[in-house]
Parts: structure tokens; sequence; C-alpha cells
């Protein structure tokens, strides 16, 4: 070979070696080991792959079910197809850089890449003394990958056993799928209206371990529920739904378990939107993207008091707006730019859904203390603080249709749960029709009255 065109290629070999390896090790620590919310280009590309793959093989079906378990292999594949990813990228690395050290064929350089990096032994006997320290490294390498995920992958199922545990506990009290109006219904009818605050206050910190957990391990997004019928971001929205609820419709029940939920499950969906569901510019995935977003500065996000979640007691909303300005300096001095259009922070919800779902919690017997068109425009302020990213995030996850949680990027009839109240009122009129008092429970496909 000539020696201009073997020093040529031994030099790119040794440049893209490192660079690969180095690459690969950045993707590696910052999914696996570092305790934080940190862009790889090498796990947001196997992200966007097997995501996008799971989708297309998803539109296949036609029904939401069919859709969902397609869908549901998504997340699992995700850590497969990243330890298969980081490996690759590891034996290509190496042997880039043994075909640089030692001048093999990049042939002879990556099978022996390959053995040393799964711990085969050496391919070549006759390899290179100039190489025997790569391929130590290289020996080294494969084990602490496939140990790291060995020890990453506990920890994500312990984290989506700890989710799922509270949406679970959620469905027989709000439905499946899980909305918020017939939560409010159902404790009234089974006597625990007087045990709500404290229900709706647990979803509090499940939403603050929700935000910090899944921007840390973001394959948790794509992990779904054991069945099509439940989602945790539909849970999570029941929870806020019925806590703007009691506080746009009751006075005499304790609020602040309502507040701190609808804050800290704001905080959540906002959150969550910024890092998965907003745009963001391409330099965003430069490394140090604090210079290359310089040029970005006139986009301003939103005040403080367009994101605080309202109340009617002034000191109370003087709290949530400093907790606000916090939440929204922090993001921001985190370089992300979202919800950065005011007008889309309001509610889609209109007036008619929400007098059906005042409806049914008169009928259920739920204590309206206040004046309706009152409660309508209390909770029309407080939904806008959270509609608009958790319907962008249900959107993308293609989340269960329940009622309330926004359109679908297909055409998606909604799914709702069977209504208690409903099953009440058909079961007490058969009961006084029925000679000897017994009742014969509708069917289940029986169209709600």
């Amino acid at each position: 070979m000539n020696l201009t065109v073997e020093f040529t290629s031994r030099g790119a070999g040794l440049f893209f070696g490192t660079l690969l390896f180095l690459m690969a090790s950045l993707s590696l620590l910052r999914t696996v080991v570092v305790p934080r919310h940190l862009r790889s280009v090498i796990t947001d590309g196997v992200l966007v792959a097997v995501v996008g793959i799971s989708r297309l093989v998803a539109r296949i079906g036609r029904t939401y079910l069919r859709r969902d378990a397609a869908l549901a292999w998504a997340g699992p594949l995700i850590i497969i197809a990243l330890l298969i990813t980081w490996l690759l990228i590891y034996i290509l690395a190496y042997g880039l850089l043994i075909h640089g050290f030692s001048g093999e064929p990049l042939g002879d350089a990556l099978r022996e890449s390959g053995s040393s990096l799964l711990t085969l032994g050496f391919a070549n006997d006759n390899s290179s003394n100039d190489a025997t320290l790569l391929d130590f490294l290289a020996a080294a390498t494969g084990p602490v990958v496939i140990a790291l995920m060995i020890g990453y992958l506990p920890t994500i199922y312990q984290t989506y056993i700890d989710r799922e545990v509270q949406v679970t506990i959620m469905a027989p009290a709000a439905g499946e799928p899980a909305w918020g109006p017939e939560f409010l219904s159902r404790m009234c009818l089974t006597k625990s209206i007087a045990d709500l605050p404290v229900h709706l206050a647990s979803w509090a910190p499940w939403a603050a371990k929700l935000r910090m957990t899944h921007i840390t391990y973001p394959m948790l997004m794509y992990v779904r529920s054991g069945r099509g019928t439940r989602h945790f971001l539909v849970s999570l929205l029941t929870a806020m739904d019925a806590s703007a609820l009691l506080i746009a419709l009751n006075t005499s029940l304790p609020r602040t378990p309502c507040y701190v939920t609808l804050q800290h499950g704001s905080d959540a969906v906002q959150t969550l939107y910024v890092y998965f569901g907003a745009k963001q510019p391409r330099v965003y995935y430069l490394p140090f993207r604090s210079i290359w977003l310089r040029k970005y500065k006139h986009l301003q996000p939103l005040s403080a008091s367009q994101l605080k979640v309202p109340a009617r007691d002034a000191q109370i909303a003087a709290v949530h707006e400093a907790a606000a300005a916090d939440a929204s300096k922090a993001l921001a001095a985190s370089g992300l730019i979202g919800l950065l259009d005011a007008e889309k922070l309001t509610t889609t919800l209109t007036r008619e859904e929400f007098d059906y779902a005042v409806d049914i919690l008169r009928r259920s017997d739920f204590p309206i203390e206040v004046p309706i068109e009152d409660a309508w425009e209390m909770f029309r302020a407080t939904r806008a603080t959270y509609e608009y990213p958790i319907y962008a995030l249900m959107r993308k996850l293609d989340a269960t249709p329940a009622p309330w949680s926004g359109p679908r990027n297909f055409a998606t009839p909604t799914m709702w749960p069977t209504l208690a109240i409903d099953v009440f009122e058909q079961d007490a009129r058969a009961s006084a029709k029925s000679p000897d008092g017994s009742s014969t429970p509708p069917a289940p496909d029986a169209p709600h009255q």
C-alpha cells in the first residue's frame, strides 16, 4: 500500500475511532450514570427510531386497543436497542483504533475488536503488540456496558411499578379510562367525600416523582400501562381535573391538598412538555448549547402569572405565582425553549361539557356551593394552566382516549368509563319495578343515559 494512503487511512481510523469512543461513552454516562436529564445524540436517535417504527406498525391497527398493543413494545425495545447500539459503536470504535495503531486490515481489526469486546478472546493469533492494550480495554468495556445495563433495568422497572401502583389504585375509584368528574361522583356514592382531599393529596408526591424520574429516564415515557384503558397521563389529568372541580364548586371541603396537587401536577406536565413535547431548535442538540442559543434570546418564556394555579384567596395566589416564577426560571436556566405562545395556554373544554359533568355531580349529591357561572370561570382558568401541555403529551404518546383528554393524531372515538350514577339509577328503577325488590344490573355494553 502507498505510504501516504496508509498514513491517511490509519490517521482517519484513529480520529474516527476516538470520536466514536467518546460519543458512545458520553451517551452511556449521560443515559445510565448521571442522574439528570442530559441529551445524547445516540440515545435520542435510538429512541426516535424505535418509537417511529412502533408507530408505523401501530397504524395497521384499526382500533385504539390494537394500536396500544403495538406501542407497548416501544419502551422495552428502546432499552434493548440502546445496549445493542452502544456495543456496535464500541466494536466499530475499537476496530478503527486497532487499525490506526497496528495497521491491520480494517476487517481483521473489526473482528479482533468484536472478539475482545465480547470477551471471546483474541480472534487473530498474529495480532500486533501495538493493539494489545486496546484489546484489553475492549475486553473491559464490554462487561462494563452490560453490567451497567443490568443495573439499569431494575431501576427502570421499579420506577415503572411505583408509577403504575397509583394508576391501578385509581381505576376502581375513577373508572377505566379514568375521568375527573366520575372520580368525584364515585367518591360521593361511596360516602367517602370527606376523604376526598386526602385521596387527591396523594397525587402531589406522585407527580413530583413522575417529573423527576421521567426526565432522568426518558424511555419511561414510552413504557405503557398493562391495560389499554389505563395511562399514567390520563390518571394525572383525572386527579388534576377532580382537584380543579372541587376548588371551583365547593368551599367547605379542605382545598389546600387540591392546590398542592394542581401545583405539582401543572409543574410536572409543563416540564415534561418542554422536554418531550415542545419543538426545540436544532442547535439545542449541539455541545455547549448555551453559546448557540444566544440568537434565540428574543423568544421570551411565559410570565409566572400565566403559569400560576389560580386561587380565590390573594395570599394563596401570591404563593402560587412565586412558585411558578421559580419553576419558569429553572427551565430558562437549562436553556430550554417551550410554551412560548401565550394564546396556547387556554382551555378547549366547552361550557356544555362542563355542565354535563356538573349534572353528574349534582345527581351524585356532590356538595355544589358556588354559583355555576363563577365555578365555570374558576375551573376554566385553572385548567388553562395544564390543558395544552398535557394534551400535547397525550397526543404524542397516543394515550388512552379518555373524556376530556383532547384529540389524537388518528381519529379515535372517546372511550367512556361506566358511569356509576347511571348504574345506581338504573338499579333503583329496576328495583322499584320488580315485585320482589330484586334488581338486574344493566349489560356491560348498555348505553349510558
